[in-house]
């Protein structure tokens, strides 16, 4: 009797061991995104990914790293192919990850379905070899923030045209409140250096691929900012090597203008109300050659070695559900211009103080442009070919003619064919 207890026993407990083995495991995905600099991105994002999860019976993690962080870390788990399931990625890198990212084809049709086509942009940045490999996602436009105290008691309005803030920008710096962008190695130097490039006509290859810097148009676009440095900027922006230099030139209140997406102006918004008030925002300048637009585009993809691709899939579609869309742009105060027209018209756009960069997409070209969005015109933004081109000249460590032939030496490095 004792010993047919004891086998019962025994026989339950197995049965509840085997039963618990059987027990599916505990769905779980990692996400991996670049620090936003209006955090309320980012507290909005983990909140999204928490709804979602619990919803799934889920675990979820999401990681944030600083800018300079990501490219290593990005490499890092491609090499691996270990890490996070789901990584934001930057301009072009797409096509730098291209063979280490999932095709999500059916993600996108299924939005384009509901929603109709996201923007022609979104192609030249997450499209490769006939597939999808990214989710396009949102555009940080680089547009100009301004001081409408400061260009009110020289005289001047916002300005239309690069010639127009040449103007203006001596008056400014005569009172004491210059402009200024970065020209030191930092992603802000690049997006405000390619719109002055282009404004002039001038570009690093040409859509085949071929070198294409050493230019007079080249020349011109060097030969503007260096008059606009003497004349109208703060000599600090040869020793700006980061993306937060010219925020805080504009917070201190000494700076009257600076190429710079609106977090300064939801920061000040936050901390410093009497800033705020007086901060401004407008889209892209004319030049010589017309209107021309740089920004940051982001977009999310999921490792081809990813354990959760099922669930990484799902979560990106979440993200266009349209009221967790709207949630997530409200979040960034018209910080996060969408990809797709359906967004265009969000609420937050209304604010007048944003309504200036309403559209920008419409001037928005990629890094490197009109050279193909590959993996070269990456690795030129990344290893600040053009930023340090204009830093050598301006600082005087280089000639027009030196500068322009080491920008020329790295082109042919990351692959442009050299001019014959």
């Amino acid at each position: 009797m004792i010993v047919g207890l004891i086998v019962g026993v025994l026989a339950v407990s197995f049965t509840a061991v085997e039963a618990q083995a059987q027990k599916p495991a505990k769905a779980e995905f990692r996400i991996l995104m670049f620090g936003s600099f209006v955090t309320k991105n980012d507290e909005i994002l983990k909140e999204i990914a928490k709804e979602f999860a619990a919803q799934r019976g889920a675990k979820v993690e999401v990681d944030f790293v600083a800018i300079r962080e990501m490219y290593p870390k990005l490499t890092a788990e491609a090499e691996s192919k270990a890490g996070h399931d789901i990584v934001g990625l930057e301009n072009l890198q797409v096509s730098v990850y291209q063979e280490s990212l999932l095709s999500i084809n059916d993600v996108i049709n299924k939005i384009e379905k509901k929603y109709g086509d996201f923007a022609a942009v979104t192609k030249e940045a997450c499209y490769r070899k006939g597939e999808w490999k990214a989710l396009p996602w949102w555009i940080v436009p680089f547009n100009a923030t301004y001081r409408m105290d400061y260009f009110a008691r020289v005289g001047e309005r916002a300005p239309e045209s690069w010639d127009d803030l040449m103007r203006a920008g001596q008056k400014l710096k005569g009172i004491g409140h210059p402009i200024g962008f970065p020209l030191g190695s930092c992603g802000d130097a690049n997006n405000s250096l390619y719109q002055i490039l282009w404004a002039f006509g001038a570009k690093i290859a040409t859509p085949e691929g071929v070198v294409a810097i050493d230019s007079k148009e080249t020349r011109e676009a060097i030969a503007f900012v260096k008059e606009l440095y003497n004349k109208a900027m703060t000599p600090d922006v040869l020793g700006w090597a980061d993306n937060s230099a010219n925020n805080k030139f504009m917070l201190s209140g000494t700076g009257s203008w600076t190429l710079n997406p609106i977090s300064v102006w939801v920061v000040a918004k936050r901390d410093l109300p009497d800033i705020a008030k007086q901060l401004n925002h407008h889209g892209v300048l004319s030049g010589v050659r017309g209107k021309f637009g740089a920004g940051d585009f982001y977009s999310l993809g999921i490792w081809k070695f990813s354990p959760n691709k099922k669930i990484a899939k799902d979560f990106i579609a979440y993200l266009y559900e349209k009221d967790v869309m709207n949630r997530y742009l409200a979040s960034g105060d018209g910080f996060n211009l969408p990809t797709h027209p359906q967004f265009y018209d969000h609420p937050v756009f209304e604010d007048p103080k944003v309504a200036g960069i309403k559209g920008y997409t419409r001037w928005l070209h990629l890094t490197g442009w009109p050279a193909p969005p590959d993996a070269r015109a990456q690795e030129v933004y990344q290893r600040w070919v053009v930023p340090n081109m204009f830093m050598k000249i301006i600082s005087g460590s280089a000639s027009v003619e030196k500068a322009i032939k080491d920008a020329e030496k790295e082109l042919v490095e990351v692959g442009y064919r050299a001019t014959k």
